[in-house]
């Protein structure tokens, strides 16, 4: 006698879960296109509270606009062909960039990352990071355009600052992860503690930081924003260890005004343990 029971084939978990996974990825698939049109939206509605001097900044927070749009404008005095300034949806598509980072990292609060953008942009000014971002390439007219001469001494007196740790090799950008992300490596033990410049210990890690940044942006396109942070502490001791003040700065610095930046940050020390 034939029961209901006959009828019915026994699959695995597995084979399940395959006969569903075509339905679960198109719904994932669905689910993410919303969502991302959802924060395209909310990123458009803070730029449009930028002023125009604002969105500018902010789309110079990426190395290949900040090029592009520099060399544009720059006044060398030869005859050699310009290219052409970036356009207005250009700008708009990198401080629309800008805008996504911070509303991640507020979890889509428009209010709180408008503010927070407000803050770094006036941050960056504040520190002169294009001026650390470029101050190394003033003479490659291809890279930045030759300063005015009031910003002449100002370069000069940030590669002078600047120099001297960077080519101890206290900090540097080596070397990329499978995914294209490239290192930026700090070496806390070389530093000393009684040696330690408050303002300059900052500007040395936003420049190691931001040459991360223009590496990753230049070898996945822009695909990815994210780099990775290694902080060798071999032979680190309290005698180098780097003062609570300055830690904070760094910190503050990364959660406020960097977001959306760091995918992981390793710390390799020789000792199993350290108190950092």
């Amino acid at each position: 006698m034939q029961t209901a029971n006959d009828n019915i084939t026994a699959i695995t978990s597995t084979e399940f879960d395959s006969a569903l996974k075509p339905e679960n990825d198109e719904l994932d698939s669905a689910s993410k296109a919303e969502k991302d049109v959802v924060e395209a939206e909310k990123c458009l509605s803070i730029i449009t509270l930028l002023s125009e001097d604002e969105k500018e900044k902010a789309a110079r927070t990426s190395y290949k606009y900040l090029v592009a749009s520099t060399s544009a404008t720059s006044k060398d005095g030869d005859n050699s062909e310009k290219p052409p300034p970036p356009s207005t949806e250009e700008r708009d598509k990198y401080a629309m960039a800008m805008a996504r980072r911070h509303l991640r990292a507020e979890n889509g609060n428009e209010k709180k990352a408008l503010q927070k953008m407000r803050n770094t942009i006036e941050y960056r000014d504040k520190m002169k990071i294009d001026v650390i971002r470029q101050c190394f390439t003033k003479n490659e007219s291809d890279v930045t355009p030759p300063p005015e001469e009031e910003e002449e001494e100002e370069y000069q007196y940030h590669i002078d600052n600047l120099a001297p740790n960077l080519l101890e090799g206290k900090l540097f950008v080596r070397g990329y992860s499978k995914d294209d992300r490239a290192l930026y490596i700090s070496r806390a033990h070389l530093f000393e503690a009684r040696g330690y410049d408050t303002e300059w210990f900052l500007k040395y890690n936003i420049y190691t930081l931001e040459r991360a940044i223009a590496c990753t942006e230049r070898a996945t396109n822009g695909e990815i924003e994210k780099v990775i942070a290694i902080f060798d502490l071999g032979q680190y001791s309290n005698k180098v260890r780097t003062p609570l003040t300055l830690s904070k700065d760094i910190t503050f610095c990364l959660r406020d005004h960097y977001p959306e930046r760091l995918e992981k940050v390793f710390m390799v020390c020789e000792r199993e343990r350290v108190r950092v």
